[in-house]
């Protein structure tokens, strides 16, 4: 399984040492920031520095740059909100929940915050459990909850940062380190805490930040739900990683890619290409993309058909290619690629060959190139394998289907689509076992969904990594 819990803190770590995100000249530097807020004095710290930052940044002491469990005042018989311990998510989760009660009764005896206030929990386990929540949209923006909490409040610092901050293992591990109290009441030191140390980015930067983290957790949260659901068959965790990966789930979308349109319009000119120099014919059945899409993909993808993504070519038919056509091995022979190429990925593998005579004569269609994928379509079927360098020339047998893809789409994303569409196909069918793949127009008229090539080679990265960390 995944240890998304061991990635989330990485993230963390690599966000507030400044490379989750690129410094920006126009942001401004952290010490503008540091004199809004305190204009009488330099509160930025130069001493026992816990690593390097950049340049623009500025380490400070967090009680010089928090009002640390601040005044909160309103009249008695106002609504605010109450939150207990039992109502605040633990782990990298922000949420809350509340109870409305008198500003009276919230606050009477209770720790005190407002809207923009970060609030984490001090006493074992729940602050190692990150017990932590942005206080925001409570009833006429105040609260009051347990007194195990610890409150900060910076209006020029950006709240989810923040929240980010109290959840970094380092500020965990420096709390814990600091736990005084009976076993079952520690909690940690507020001399610790005060003089903890803060990285400090650009407000600018902060955002930036913020929005890589929300997004970067958003994956994790997909793959923790998907674990959650399928820890005991991995089999269809993958699959369902594969689905959620397919759908621009796992990864996150950037403007730089360019536009869809322009990449489909790409995509047609290639294939035309590919027709002409392959010896293919235009496709007449290609349907229109309807409503009935799958699924809704990101605004920036586009549905096309699995037909227009290049060229693919069943394997020779009956009489056309029997055993009684094959001879030995020779210069003057083309081997034939089978079913076992595809479910194998060996082509060494095999002793079919025909004769170039043969090949030229009646055979030439069916050619395969490095580059090419190959696709078994009887008895262990969906298998695919993409032909490396330095193939042998041959041809593919009836047991095959070869695609010859267009330069615009990524083949192992491909792969992966092909594969979940292959398993939708045979569960809209009468049952899970596939016993022959769908009919060729069918499987052309799929829907694939178009991202930017930049796009579909994150999300193979993406899961690629996720596999190798499931040893999958």
């Amino acid at each position: 399984m995944i240890n998304t819990f061991a990635i989330r803190c990485s993230i963390l770590r690599l966000a507030f040492s400044g490379n989750l995100t690129v410094q920006a000249e126009e942001d401004g530097t952290a010490i503008e920031l540091l004199d809004r807020i305190n204009p009488k004095k330099s509160i930025m710290q130069s001493e026992n520095i816990p690593y390097s930052i950049p340049d623009s940044w500025a380490w400070v002491k967090l009680s010089d740059l928090y009002k640390v469990n601040p005044k909160v005042e309103a009249d008695g018989t106002t609504e605010a909100a109450f939150i207990p311990m039992e109502r605040i998510s633990g782990g990298f989760n922000r949420a809350f929940t509340h109870e409305i009660q008198s500003w009276e009764r919230a606050s009477k005896n209770h720790t005190k915050f407002a809207d923009g206030d970060v609030a984490f929990a001090k006493i074992t386990p729940c602050f190692e459990n990150r017990k932590s929540f942005i206080a925001e949209n409570l009833p006429n923006g105040i609260g009051g909850g347990t007194t195990e909490l610890i409150i900060l409040r910076q209006k020029e610092m950006l709240p989810a940062y923040t929240y980010f901050l109290v959840l970094d293992q380092r500020f965990i591990a420096t709390g814990t380190a600091s736990y005084k109290g009976t076993v079952g009441q520690q909690r940690v030191q507020s001399d610790v805490i005060k003089n903890y140390l803060v990285p400090v980015a650009p407000y600018a930067e902060q955002k930036r930040i913020v929005e890589k983290i929300d997004q970067a957790f958003s994956v994790l949260d997909t793959i923790d739900s998907l674990q959650a659901q399928y820890a005991d068959n991995l089999t269809a965790l993958k699959a369902k990683l594969i689905d959620a990966a397919i759908q621009g789930k796992l990864t996150e979308q950037l403007p730089e890619d360019g536009s869809v349109e322009e990449l489909y319009a790409r995509v047609q000119k290639d294939k035309t290409n590919i027709l002409r120099e392959r010896k293919g014919r235009a496709d007449k059945n290609i349907k229109e993309v309807g409503d009935d899409v799958p699924y809704d993909i990101p605004a920036h993808w586009k549905w096309i058909r699995f037909g227009e993504l290049g060229l693919f070519k069943k394997g020779p038919f009956g009489s056309a290619l029997t055993k009684s056509m094959f001879v030995p091995k020779s210069s003057d022979t083309v081997k034939v690629y089978e079913q076992q190429h595809a479910i194998k990925k060996d082509p060494t593998l095999g002793t079919y060959y025909i004769t170039k005579e043969y090949f030229d004569e009646k055979m030439n269609g069916f050619e395969v190139k490095s580059g090419d994928i190959l696709i078994s379509c009887a008895g262990t079927i969906g298998e695919t394998y993409v032909m490396p360098d330095d193939i042998e020339q041959g041809i593919i047998n009836q047991a095959l289907i070869r695609v010859t893809l267009v330069p615009g789409i990524n083949k192992r994303f491909f792969q992966y689509y092909f594969d979940s569409s292959l398993k939708s196909s045979a569960r809209a069918g009468n049952g899970s076992t596939i016993v022959n793949i769908p009919p060729f127009d069918v499987i052309k008229n799929w829907y694939f969904p178009l991202a930017p090539i930049e796009e579909q080679e994150r999300i193979v990265a993406r899961l690629e990594e996720v596999f190798a960390e499931m040893k999958m």
